[in-house]
């Protein structure tokens, strides 16, 4: 009697072995997909799946077992969980397949994201094709009558939904015309910023102080708006200043060109320029136009230039005047103006004492340069001189503070020195027109006294012989300045060599 029992119960056994296995087989998978999931977290090189479907298919089939093994379900019940697994497993497989297909190479070649509409719209249609298909071959509904209930109920929603289904079809063709793309800066309005996301019902940009503002996908194509990043991310910029009547306009265009030479985001190609505007009741109107490829930081870019343009303008003696009434006496001024005169030079005259290449000259000879001298003023960040640029000056720092670069290699630069009040640099220049041996910037404001070589060949002309105590004294201090700083000295160890650069180079006989 109990032999016919023996099949079924080595039949059950069976299917509680196979339930059991799948249980394990499907928690380890849920695990091994969770654990990937932080690990692409933790790591950016690990590329992330989407694997959100295939957890919750997971889950279904476990659930699914667990019913099965202590609430046996009828035939309809097992049918409906049967599709509903194939329908997320579908889901899942064309999710991972968008995300090797397209996402994750775009990321590895570095390229612009998917935008989110168009992966949003292509897995919809996806996914409703594969509902359809699998209610089709795993149930008997009628997939037709289902349609055609699920058009009527789309108009229904459609009528309802109207602001935003245009938002997403207006979203749809910005995607086709591709106007922009993500990381473009646009400006719509008052609104500027760079382009983060474009999604269902709109797109939205960062603005310069970090807001994120939503403009509807309607309003972008019914609207005029720019787009600072295409052709390419090259741009214009302009800026107006008023400069004196007295300044010659060739004049102040090459200060100002120069200005814009050093500024390192501003393009050499196409050359900077610089327009006359027109003549206003107190200052002649110039607009400077360069290119730069930065519009994100551009109106730092534009602060930079205009106080380098400030300093530019300040040594060459050119004012930026405004209109305001300015009564003088002029015995007074004079006064003030002489006054000021001879306090400045009993300054040039002390700083003169702590220049050992000046030390030669008499009292007479000292007071003859200072009052020659040329005082310019330097802003935090300016290039004072170059290394390897021409010169035939000398500067002595009166205030502020400068650091001595010296480029090893194209992009290698070593600080060599600080310069404080006091110290002085440029004397080979300024005596035998050797190039400049390093770069010196100005690490604050600071103010400098420039003596240039038509002012000293003067001084020198009228008492030759001291060409040869500047000779031995230049050789000495380029000698300590290639053993204390390690630069490259090109002076002459014989100072007789020395002054006859010298004498050479200032035309003294």
């Amino acid at each position: 009697m109990l032999s016919p029992l023996r099949p079924s119960c080595h039949t059950n056994m069976n299917m509680t072995q196979t339930i059991n296995l799948s249980l394990w087989v499907t928690l380890l998978t849920v695990l091994s997909l969770g654990l990937y999931i932080h690990i692409s977290r933790r790591f950016s090189k690990i590329p992330a799946l989407p694997a959100g479907l295939l957890m919750l298919y997971c889950t279904i089939r476990l659930m699914s077992s667990l019913l099965k093994t202590f609430f046996p379900l009828g035939a309809d019940g097992t049918m409906w969980i049967k599709i509903c697994e194939s329908i997320v497993l579908s889901w899942a497989i064309a999710r991972l397949a968008l995300a090797c297909v397209l996402e994750i190479p775009l990321k590895l070649q570095g390229k612009k994201p998917l935008p989110r509409i168009t992966r949003d719209f292509i897995l919809f249609v996806c996914y409703s094709i594969l509902f359809f298909i699998i209610l089709r071959i795993r149930s008997d509904i009628d997939v037709v009558s289902l349609v055609t209930t699920s058009a009527v109920l789309t108009v229904v929603v459609g009528l309802a939904a109207q602001s935003m289904l245009s938002n997403f079809f207006y979203g749809l063709v910005l995607q086709i015309e591709r106007p922009f793309d993500i990381g473009d800066w646009i400006q719509l309005g008052d609104h500027a910023g760079v382009v983060v996301g474009i999604n269902w019902k709109s797109t939205r940009i960062l603005t310069r102080e970090q807001v994120s503002v939503y403009i509807p996908n309607s309003e972008i194509t019914s609207r005029t708006f720019s787009n600072f990043s295409k052709p390419d991310r090259k741009v214009i910029a302009s800026m107006i200043i008023g400069l004196d009547y007295e300044s010659p306009p060739n004049h102040v265009k090459h200060v100002i060109l120069q200005a814009l030479h050093h500024h390192d985001k501003v393009l050499k190609h196409p050359r900077p320029e610089v327009w006359l505007k027109g003549f206003g009741d107190s200052s002649i109107q110039y607009e400077i136009r360069f290119c730069h490829n930065n519009f994100s930081t551009e109106p730092k870019i534009k602060s930079d230039i205009y106080m380098n343009v400030w300093y530019a303008l300040k040594r060459h003696h050119i004012t930026i005047p405004f209109p305001v009434r300015d009564i003088r006496h002029p015995g007074m001024e004079l006064r003030r103006q002489t006054t000021w005169r001879e306090k400045r030079c009993k300054d040039i005259l002390s700083m003169f004492d702590r220049v050992s290449v000046l030390s030669p000259l008499s009292a007479s000879e000292r007071s003859q340069l200072a009052s020659r001298v040329t005082i310019d003023i330097y802003g935090q960040g300016e290039y004072i001189v170059r290394q390897q640029e021409p010169g035939d000056s000398m500067y002595i720092i009166f205030k502020g503070s400068c650091d001595v670069l010296w480029e090893i290699s194209p992009g290698e630069i070593r600080h060599m020195a600080v310069l404080n009040p006091g110290d002085f640099f440029g004397e080979m220049s300024l005596l035998t027109g050797e190039p400049r041996s390093a770069s010196v910037c100005a690490k604050e404001d600071t103010e400098v006294f420039m003596i240039e070589k038509s002012v000293f060949s003067d001084i020198l002309s009228a008492n030759s012989g001291i060409c040869d105590y500047l000779g031995e004294v230049l050789a000495t201090r380029q000698k300590q300045l290639a053993q204390n700083s390690s630069l490259p000295s090109e002076a002459e160890s014989i100072p007789v060599s020395i002054i006859r650069k010298i004498k050479s180079f200032l035309g003294i006989p």
